[in-house]
Protein backbone atom coordinates (compact mmCIF):
# COMPACT_ATOMS: atom_id res chain seq x y z
CA UNK A 1 0.00 0.00 0.00
CA UNK A 2 1.35 3.43 -0.95
CA UNK A 3 1.14 5.45 2.23
CA UNK A 4 -1.01 8.53 2.63
CA UNK A 5 2.10 10.64 3.22
CA UNK A 6 3.14 9.87 -0.37
CA UNK A 7 -0.14 9.24 -2.21
CA UNK A 8 -1.69 12.56 -1.13
CA UNK A 9 0.90 14.30 -3.32
CA UNK A 10 0.16 12.22 -6.45
CA UNK A 11 -2.53 12.89 -9.04
CA UNK A 12 -3.04 10.06 -11.53
CA UNK A 13 -4.47 10.79 -14.99
CA UNK A 14 -5.61 8.15 -17.49
CA UNK A 15 -8.59 6.42 -19.02
CA UNK A 16 -11.53 5.47 -16.83
CA UNK A 17 -11.03 2.16 -15.05
CA UNK A 18 -14.48 1.32 -13.68
CA UNK A 19 -15.08 -1.22 -15.01
CA UNK A 20 -11.61 -2.15 -16.33
CA UNK A 21 -12.03 -2.73 -20.07
CA UNK A 22 -8.47 -3.19 -21.26
CA UNK A 23 -4.80 -3.18 -20.34
CA UNK A 24 -4.38 0.40 -19.11
CA UNK A 25 -7.66 0.45 -17.23
CA UNK A 26 -6.76 -2.88 -15.60
CA UNK A 27 -3.48 -1.40 -14.39
CA UNK A 28 -5.25 1.68 -13.03
CA UNK A 29 -7.88 -0.48 -11.35
CA UNK A 30 -5.14 -2.44 -9.59
CA UNK A 31 -3.27 0.73 -8.62
CA UNK A 32 -6.44 2.21 -7.14
CA UNK A 33 -6.60 -0.63 -4.61
CA UNK A 34 -3.05 -0.01 -3.39
CA UNK A 35 -3.04 3.75 -2.76
CA UNK A 36 -4.09 5.06 0.65
CA UNK A 37 -5.44 8.11 -1.22
CA UNK A 38 -5.95 7.55 -4.96
CA UNK A 39 -6.46 10.94 -6.57
CA UNK A 40 -7.57 10.39 -10.15
CA UNK A 41 -8.83 12.30 -13.19
CA UNK A 42 -10.18 10.20 -16.12
CA UNK A 43 -9.63 11.68 -19.58
CA UNK A 44 -11.28 9.00 -21.71
CA UNK A 45 -14.34 6.80 -21.27
CA UNK A 46 -14.13 3.39 -22.95
CA UNK A 47 -17.90 2.94 -22.75
CA UNK A 48 -18.92 5.91 -24.95
CA UNK A 49 -18.29 6.92 -28.56
CA UNK A 50 -15.59 9.14 -30.06
CA UNK A 51 -17.72 12.28 -30.32
CA UNK A 52 -18.95 11.93 -26.75
CA UNK A 53 -15.36 11.49 -25.65
CA UNK A 54 -14.44 14.89 -27.09
CA UNK A 55 -16.83 16.53 -24.62
CA UNK A 56 -15.74 14.09 -21.91
CA UNK A 57 -12.13 15.19 -22.39
CA UNK A 58 -12.99 18.90 -22.29
CA UNK A 59 -14.82 18.32 -19.01
CA UNK A 60 -11.82 16.34 -17.74
CA UNK A 61 -9.53 19.30 -18.46
CA UNK A 62 -11.79 21.56 -16.43
CA UNK A 63 -11.74 19.01 -13.58
CA UNK A 64 -7.96 18.74 -13.83
CA UNK A 65 -7.49 22.49 -13.67
CA UNK A 66 -9.89 22.79 -10.76
CA UNK A 67 -8.17 19.95 -8.91
CA UNK A 68 -4.73 21.53 -9.30
CA UNK A 69 -6.07 24.87 -8.07
CA UNK A 70 -7.97 23.45 -5.10
CA UNK A 71 -5.61 20.70 -3.93
CA UNK A 72 -2.31 22.31 -2.97
CA UNK A 73 -0.92 18.98 -1.74
CA UNK A 74 -0.53 17.64 -5.29
CA UNK A 75 3.10 17.83 -6.40
CA UNK A 76 3.34 15.10 -9.04
CA UNK A 77 1.03 14.30 -11.96
CA UNK A 78 1.35 10.67 -13.09
CA UNK A 79 0.03 10.35 -16.66
CA UNK A 80 -0.84 6.95 -18.14
CA UNK A 81 -1.02 7.00 -21.93
CA UNK A 82 -0.63 5.17 -25.21
CA UNK A 83 -0.47 6.49 -28.78
CA UNK A 84 -2.53 8.30 -31.45
CA UNK A 85 -5.43 10.17 -29.79
CA UNK A 86 -4.22 9.25 -26.33
CA UNK A 87 -0.95 11.10 -26.92
CA UNK A 88 -2.65 14.36 -27.92
CA UNK A 89 -4.91 14.23 -24.86
CA UNK A 90 -1.95 13.58 -22.57
CA UNK A 91 0.04 16.40 -24.18
CA UNK A 92 -2.66 18.83 -23.05
CA UNK A 93 -2.54 17.34 -19.54
CA UNK A 94 1.26 17.67 -19.56
CA UNK A 95 1.11 21.37 -20.53
CA UNK A 96 -1.46 22.16 -17.83
CA UNK A 97 0.54 20.29 -15.18
CA UNK A 98 3.68 22.22 -16.11
CA UNK A 99 1.78 25.53 -16.01
CA UNK A 100 1.05 24.67 -12.37
CA UNK A 101 4.75 23.82 -11.83
CA UNK A 102 4.08 20.15 -11.11
CA UNK A 103 6.52 17.34 -11.73
CA UNK A 104 5.18 15.03 -14.42
CA UNK A 105 5.63 11.28 -14.86
CA UNK A 106 4.61 9.68 -18.14
CA UNK A 107 3.78 5.97 -17.99
CA UNK A 108 3.90 4.59 -21.52
CA UNK A 109 1.55 1.71 -22.35
CA UNK A 110 1.37 2.19 -26.13
CA UNK A 111 1.89 -0.98 -28.14
CA UNK A 112 2.01 0.99 -31.42
CA UNK A 113 3.93 4.05 -30.22
CA UNK A 114 6.90 3.32 -32.51
CA UNK A 115 4.54 3.18 -35.51
CA UNK A 116 2.80 6.37 -34.37
CA UNK A 117 6.16 8.14 -34.09
CA UNK A 118 7.58 6.83 -37.37
CA UNK A 119 4.48 7.90 -39.33
CA UNK A 120 3.96 11.23 -37.55
CA UNK A 121 4.02 14.55 -39.40
CA UNK A 122 6.82 17.02 -38.72
CA UNK A 123 4.55 19.01 -36.40
CA UNK A 124 3.48 15.96 -34.40
CA UNK A 125 7.10 14.80 -34.12
CA UNK A 126 7.99 18.16 -32.60
CA UNK A 127 5.16 17.74 -30.08
CA UNK A 128 6.34 14.23 -29.22
CA UNK A 129 9.95 15.37 -28.85
CA UNK A 130 8.98 18.33 -26.66
CA UNK A 131 6.78 16.07 -24.56
CA UNK A 132 9.49 13.51 -23.79
CA UNK A 133 12.43 15.90 -23.55
CA UNK A 134 10.65 17.90 -20.83
CA UNK A 135 9.23 14.95 -18.91
CA UNK A 136 10.57 14.55 -15.37
CA UNK A 137 10.34 10.76 -15.50
CA UNK A 138 9.28 8.25 -18.13
CA UNK A 139 8.13 4.79 -17.07
CA UNK A 140 8.04 2.04 -19.69
CA UNK A 141 7.05 -1.60 -19.53
CA UNK A 142 10.13 -3.41 -20.83
CA UNK A 143 13.80 -3.00 -21.69
CA UNK A 144 12.90 -3.04 -25.39
CA UNK A 145 10.67 0.00 -24.95
CA UNK A 146 13.32 1.68 -22.81
CA UNK A 147 15.80 1.33 -25.67
CA UNK A 148 13.29 2.81 -28.13
CA UNK A 149 12.72 5.93 -26.01
CA UNK A 150 16.39 6.39 -25.17
CA UNK A 151 17.40 6.17 -28.83
CA UNK A 152 14.84 8.74 -30.01
CA UNK A 153 14.60 11.32 -27.21
CA UNK A 154 16.76 13.13 -24.66
CA UNK A 155 14.80 11.97 -21.63
CA UNK A 156 15.88 13.19 -18.19
CA UNK A 157 15.18 9.87 -16.51
CA UNK A 158 13.64 6.65 -17.77
CA UNK A 159 12.95 3.45 -15.84
CA UNK A 160 11.36 0.09 -16.47
CA UNK A 161 8.51 -0.74 -14.10
CA UNK A 162 6.73 -4.04 -14.47
CA UNK A 163 3.07 -4.08 -15.36
CA UNK A 164 0.98 -5.02 -12.35
CA UNK A 165 -1.51 -7.72 -11.42
CA UNK A 166 -2.82 -9.02 -8.13
CA UNK A 167 -1.89 -12.65 -7.37
CA UNK A 168 -4.49 -15.17 -8.48
CA UNK A 169 -6.15 -17.34 -5.88
CA UNK A 170 -5.40 -20.57 -7.66
CA UNK A 171 -7.35 -23.76 -7.16
CA UNK A 172 -6.20 -27.03 -8.66
CA UNK A 173 -7.07 -27.27 -12.34
CA UNK A 174 -9.62 -29.90 -13.29
CA UNK A 175 -9.75 -31.45 -16.74
CA UNK A 176 -13.38 -31.47 -17.93
CA UNK A 177 -12.61 -33.00 -21.35
CA UNK A 178 -9.76 -34.54 -23.29
CA UNK A 179 -9.52 -31.51 -25.57
CA UNK A 180 -6.78 -28.91 -25.41
CA UNK A 181 -8.46 -25.73 -24.20
CA UNK A 182 -6.96 -22.60 -25.73
CA UNK A 183 -7.86 -19.13 -24.49
CA UNK A 184 -7.55 -15.74 -26.21
CA UNK A 185 -8.52 -12.53 -24.40
CA UNK A 186 -8.17 -9.08 -25.92
CA UNK A 187 -9.18 -6.64 -28.62
CA UNK A 188 -10.60 -8.36 -31.68
CA UNK A 189 -8.53 -7.02 -34.56
CA UNK A 190 -5.58 -7.66 -36.81
CA UNK A 191 -2.99 -6.31 -34.35
CA UNK A 192 -3.69 -9.11 -31.87
CA UNK A 193 -3.22 -11.80 -34.53
CA UNK A 194 -6.62 -13.36 -33.90
CA UNK A 195 -7.39 -13.66 -37.61
CA UNK A 196 -4.15 -15.60 -38.15
CA UNK A 197 -5.28 -18.03 -35.47
CA UNK A 198 -8.75 -18.44 -36.99
CA UNK A 199 -7.19 -19.05 -40.42
CA UNK A 200 -4.92 -21.78 -39.03
CA UNK A 201 -7.85 -23.52 -37.36
CA UNK A 202 -9.92 -23.29 -40.55
CA UNK A 203 -7.10 -24.72 -42.68
CA UNK A 204 -6.61 -27.58 -40.21
CA UNK A 205 -10.21 -28.08 -39.17
CA UNK A 206 -10.25 -31.84 -39.73
CA UNK A 207 -7.06 -32.26 -37.71
CA UNK A 208 -8.26 -30.06 -34.83
CA UNK A 209 -11.84 -31.36 -34.56
CA UNK A 210 -12.21 -33.21 -31.28
CA UNK A 211 -8.71 -32.18 -30.17
CA UNK A 212 -8.93 -28.48 -29.32
CA UNK A 213 -11.36 -25.81 -28.20
CA UNK A 214 -10.59 -22.11 -28.59
CA UNK A 215 -12.45 -19.67 -26.37
CA UNK A 216 -12.25 -16.00 -27.34
CA UNK A 217 -13.18 -13.09 -25.11
CA UNK A 218 -12.94 -9.47 -26.15
CA UNK A 219 -14.41 -6.49 -27.94
CA UNK A 220 -13.61 -4.72 -31.20
CA UNK A 221 -14.30 -6.22 -34.64
CA UNK A 222 -16.73 -8.75 -33.22
CA UNK A 223 -19.00 -9.01 -36.28
CA UNK A 224 -16.04 -9.84 -38.52
CA UNK A 225 -14.91 -12.52 -36.07
CA UNK A 226 -18.37 -14.07 -35.84
CA UNK A 227 -18.60 -14.08 -39.64
CA UNK A 228 -15.25 -15.85 -39.98
CA UNK A 229 -16.31 -18.48 -37.44
CA UNK A 230 -19.62 -19.04 -39.23
CA UNK A 231 -18.24 -19.09 -42.78
CA UNK A 232 -15.41 -21.41 -41.76
CA UNK A 233 -17.78 -23.86 -40.09
CA UNK A 234 -15.80 -23.54 -36.87
CA UNK A 235 -18.62 -23.27 -34.33
CA UNK A 236 -17.75 -26.66 -32.82
CA UNK A 237 -14.15 -25.57 -32.21
CA UNK A 238 -14.20 -21.79 -31.67
CA UNK A 239 -16.45 -20.16 -29.07
CA UNK A 240 -16.74 -16.36 -28.89
CA UNK A 241 -17.96 -15.06 -25.52
CA UNK A 242 -17.88 -11.30 -26.12
CA UNK A 243 -16.28 -9.08 -23.50
CA UNK A 244 -15.69 -11.00 -20.28
CA UNK A 245 -14.58 -9.86 -16.85
CA UNK A 246 -14.88 -10.64 -13.16
CA UNK A 247 -15.88 -14.14 -12.12
CA UNK A 248 -16.48 -15.30 -15.71
CA UNK A 249 -12.94 -14.29 -16.64
CA UNK A 250 -11.44 -15.99 -13.59
CA UNK A 251 -13.39 -19.16 -14.36
CA UNK A 252 -12.09 -19.26 -17.95
CA UNK A 253 -8.52 -18.68 -16.77
CA UNK A 254 -8.98 -21.48 -14.25
CA UNK A 255 -10.45 -23.95 -16.75
CA UNK A 256 -8.23 -23.26 -19.79
CA UNK A 257 -4.99 -25.08 -20.58
CA UNK A 258 -2.97 -22.71 -22.78
CA UNK A 259 -3.14 -18.96 -23.31
CA UNK A 260 -2.56 -17.80 -26.89
CA UNK A 261 -1.89 -14.25 -28.10
CA UNK A 262 -0.22 -14.08 -31.56
CA UNK A 263 0.09 -10.27 -31.58
CA UNK A 264 1.93 -8.04 -34.05
CA UNK A 265 2.53 -5.20 -31.55
CA UNK A 266 2.32 -5.06 -27.75
CA UNK A 267 3.53 -3.21 -24.69
CA UNK A 268 3.49 -5.89 -22.01
CA UNK A 269 0.07 -7.57 -22.05
CA UNK A 270 -1.78 -7.76 -18.76
CA UNK A 271 -3.68 -10.74 -20.17
CA UNK A 272 -0.48 -12.79 -20.45
CA UNK A 273 0.52 -11.93 -16.89
CA UNK A 274 -2.93 -12.93 -15.64
CA UNK A 275 -2.77 -16.23 -17.53
CA UNK A 276 0.68 -16.93 -16.08
CA UNK A 277 -0.65 -16.28 -12.59
CA UNK A 278 -3.20 -19.04 -13.28
CA UNK A 279 -0.36 -21.45 -14.12
CA UNK A 280 -0.95 -21.43 -17.86
CA UNK A 281 1.73 -21.91 -20.51
CA UNK A 282 1.78 -19.19 -23.17
CA UNK A 283 1.96 -19.12 -26.96
CA UNK A 284 2.79 -15.59 -28.09
CA UNK A 285 5.10 -13.46 -30.21
CA UNK A 286 8.44 -11.70 -29.82
CA UNK A 287 7.04 -8.15 -29.73
CA UNK A 288 7.13 -5.47 -27.03
CA UNK A 289 8.11 -6.88 -23.67
CA UNK A 290 6.75 -10.39 -24.24
CA UNK A 291 10.19 -11.93 -24.73
CA UNK A 292 11.03 -10.84 -21.17
CA UNK A 293 8.29 -13.03 -19.70
CA UNK A 294 8.09 -15.89 -22.21
CA UNK A 295 10.82 -18.37 -23.08
CA UNK A 296 10.41 -21.19 -25.59
CA UNK A 297 10.39 -24.65 -24.01
CA UNK A 298 10.33 -23.09 -20.53
CA UNK A 299 6.85 -21.60 -20.04
CA UNK A 300 5.51 -21.85 -23.58
CA UNK A 301 6.48 -20.94 -27.12
CA UNK A 302 7.74 -17.59 -28.39
CA UNK A 303 7.25 -17.19 -32.15
CA UNK A 304 7.62 -14.47 -34.75
CA UNK A 305 4.46 -12.46 -35.50
CA UNK A 306 2.67 -13.78 -38.57
CA UNK A 307 4.53 -17.12 -38.53
CA UNK A 308 1.59 -19.45 -39.13
CA UNK A 309 3.72 -22.59 -39.29
CA UNK A 310 5.28 -21.89 -35.88
CA UNK A 311 1.85 -21.10 -34.42
CA UNK A 312 0.49 -24.40 -35.71
CA UNK A 313 3.51 -26.33 -34.41
CA UNK A 314 3.15 -24.74 -30.97
CA UNK A 315 -0.47 -25.82 -30.67
CA UNK A 316 0.39 -29.31 -31.88
CA UNK A 317 3.17 -29.59 -29.30
CA UNK A 318 0.60 -29.36 -26.49
CA UNK A 319 -1.73 -31.79 -28.26
CA UNK A 320 1.04 -34.38 -28.63
CA UNK A 321 2.58 -33.77 -25.20
CA UNK A 322 -0.19 -32.75 -22.77
CA UNK A 323 2.17 -33.17 -19.82
CA UNK A 324 3.82 -29.92 -20.98
CA UNK A 325 0.74 -28.01 -19.84
CA UNK A 326 1.40 -28.60 -16.15
CA UNK A 327 5.19 -28.44 -16.47
CA UNK A 328 5.26 -25.13 -18.34
CA UNK A 329 2.35 -23.80 -16.31
CA UNK A 330 4.36 -24.17 -13.11
CA UNK A 331 7.17 -22.18 -14.72
CA UNK A 332 4.72 -19.44 -15.72
CA UNK A 333 3.45 -19.20 -12.16
CA UNK A 334 7.00 -18.85 -10.84
CA UNK A 335 8.09 -16.34 -13.50
CA UNK A 336 5.17 -13.93 -12.98
CA UNK A 337 5.82 -13.17 -9.31
CA UNK A 338 7.85 -9.97 -10.02
CA UNK A 339 4.68 -8.54 -11.58
CA UNK A 340 2.53 -9.03 -8.50
CA UNK A 341 1.32 -5.94 -6.71
CA UNK A 342 3.35 -6.75 -3.59
CA UNK A 343 6.50 -6.44 -5.72
CA UNK A 344 5.53 -3.55 -8.02
CA UNK A 345 3.87 -1.16 -5.56
CA UNK A 346 6.98 -0.69 -3.35
CA UNK A 347 8.99 0.14 -6.49
CA UNK A 348 6.37 2.68 -7.57
CA UNK A 349 6.33 4.26 -4.13
CA UNK A 350 10.11 4.56 -4.25
CA UNK A 351 9.87 6.39 -7.59
CA UNK A 352 7.30 8.78 -6.12
CA UNK A 353 9.49 9.45 -3.08
CA UNK A 354 12.41 10.26 -5.35
CA UNK A 355 10.29 12.69 -7.39
CA UNK A 356 8.98 14.35 -4.24
CA UNK A 357 12.47 14.79 -2.81
CA UNK A 358 13.77 16.69 -5.84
Amino acid sequence: MISNSVSKHILTVGEGYQPPLGGISSVLFTYSKHFADFKFIPTYNLQIGKLSNVFYFLLSILKLTGKLIADREIKVVHIHGAHYGSFYRKYVVFVIAKLFSKKVIYHSHGSDFHIFYDNASGFTRKLITTFFNHMDLVICLSRQWQQFFESNFKIREIVVLENIIDPAELASKKKTSGKLKLLFLGFIGERKGIYDLIEIIKNNKEHFTGKIELTIGGNGETKKLEQLISEGGLADIVHFKGWISGDQKRQLLQESDVYILPSYNEGLPISILEAMSFSMPIISTSVGGISEILSTDKNGYLIKPGDSAALLNSINAFIKNPELIAQMGQQSRAMVTPYYSNSVIPKLESLYERMLSK
